[in-house]
């Protein structure tokens, strides 16, 4: 005669209520990265039009669902309207002016950018689009230049040398938040190993 199995074969083991509840924890966590990964790598696809990680996503506007980078959003539109309106004649300042204006309007936002990126100030959606705005007339009235002469300093001139000082900010700052991290785990890390010591 075989033996039945037991009913109780058949239920899951029941585990002990601490048990339980680090798994339940552990389940959570899991289910937590699992999504940041896959935020992260949305964030990674999308960096062309963003410009910027998660945490910045401040900086972007939502357009159509998605998120664009809010300076793109300003400059390029301003300069393209300025290059359209420079063609049929509606320039708008002197062109003897250009040289002056050009430049000029590049410094407040470079301003805006260092301030920052290196002395830590607040970002400010008007004032990064007030600024932008600024650089997007300045562009438009470079790159009619540059469409009317190839290789002109009043287009180039301002791209490498205000292009160079973001480039330098950006790379500080990141360096800067780089230095910040490492030292926070240093000091999370002597916190643990003085705490398990005798």
């Amino acid at each position: 005669m075989i033996d039945e199995p037991d009913a109780v074969a058949d239920e899951p083991l029941a585990l002990p209520p601490e048990a339980e509840a680090k798994l339940r924890a552990l389940q959570v966590d899991l289910a937590r990265r699992q999504a940041d990964d896959l935020q992260q790598r949305r964030a990674r696809r999308s960096l062309w039009r963003t410009h910027h990680w998660l945490d910045e996503y401040d900086r972007c506007a939502l357009v159509g669902g998605r998120h664009v980078c809010r300076r793109c959003l300003t400059l390029y539109p301003v300069a393209l309207a300025v290059v359209l309106v420079s063609f049929v004649g509606l320039a708008p300042w002197p062109g003897k002016l250009d040289p002056v204006f050009i430049w000029a309007l590049c410094v407040p936002a470079t301003l805006e950018f260092f301030a920052e990126k290196l002395l830590g100030a607040a970002y400010s959606p008007r004032r990064q689009v007030a600024a932008t705005a600024l650089v997007g007339l300045a562009l438009g009235r470079a790159l009619t230049h540059e469409l009317d002469h190839r290789w002109t300093w009043l287009f180039w001139g301002p791209v490498l040398v205000f292009g160079a000082a973001w480039f330098i900010a950006a790379v500080a700052k990141v360096q800067r938040s780089m230095m910040e991290g490492a030292l926070a785990q240093s000091v999370e890390y002597g916190k643990a190993t003085s705490t398990d010591g005798p």
